[in-house]
């Protein structure tokens, strides 16, 4: 779809799916579009429509020398290359998504104000870039991704906290988290804070005390309940 590879995950038809609520959703660093079962089928089963996509680079469209170009070793030996490379993965996934979004709507497969876009990790990182790719997009979650961007560059999210509203924003954070520093995620939340004073209530920040960046399968499952509820409550 608009050159990207997609799952769609429904029941029912896509179109009626799609008239309740679409949720472009992005999986992790290494991942691909089939590996986040457990959260599209909680969005399915809320009746919304998933279309899980395959990031640039991974999946059906995986770099050929994806495990050399992102083996330990030539992160610890090239890093600011290996990390400059990661990040351009990230910013090709997220110019994608108003393709993506266009494409969705003329096929009957999303409704204007009943958009949103989430993801894991990498998949995180891409839904708050996303948000600045596109102003036709109601409700973003990030599940432990940051919106800092590793390396120097001006259009990271974290620089932008003004153009986020009044995109309904959740960011799901881990305290230890060693990939996404919860830290990090908190400060950007912070700097929301007045682009939202006057409808608060659209900024949601969770913290999951004691957790890494690899969520036990309890908060997992409760990831994925907020995600489906932070969309139903937002699409009108």
């Amino acid at each position: 779809m608009a050159g990207a590879p997609v799952l769609l995950r429904f029941q029912g038809a896509p179109e009626d799916a799609a008239r309740q609520g679409t949720v472009l959703f992005y999986h992790g660093f290494g991942g691909t579009k089939e590996k986040p079962g457990a959260y599209l089928d909680a969005i399915a089963a809320a009746g919304l429509l998933a279309v899980s996509v395959d990031a640039v680079g991974h999946g059906e469209r995986s770099y050929p020398d994806f495990a050399s170009k992102f083996s330990d070793e030539r992160w610890n030996s090239e890093f600011e290359a290996t990390e400059s490379e990661f990040l351009q993965a990230i910013d090709e996934t997220a110019a994608e998504v108003p393709s993506l979004i266009d494409e969705l709507l003329s096929r009957r497969l999303a409704a204007e104000g009943r958009i949103a876009i989430a993801g894991r990790s990498l998949g995180g990182n891409v839904a708050y870039a996303s948000v600045l790719a596109d102003d036709r997009i109601t409700a973003a979650i990030s599940v432990v991704g940051c919106p800092r961007w590793t390396l120097p560059r001006m259009h990271s999210p974290h620089l932008h906290p003004g153009r986020f509203y009044p995109v309904a924003l959740m960011s799901q954070a881990a305290e230890h988290d060693e990939h996404s520093p919860a830290e990090q995620i908190r400060e950007f939340h912070a700097s929301l804070v007045p682009s939202y004073a006057g409808d608060p209530d659209r900024l949601d920040y969770v913290e999951y005390a004691g957790a890494g960046h690899f969520l036990t399968p309890e908060l997992n499952a409760d990831s994925c309940e907020r995600l489906v509820t932070w969309c139903l409550r937002w699409f009108r």
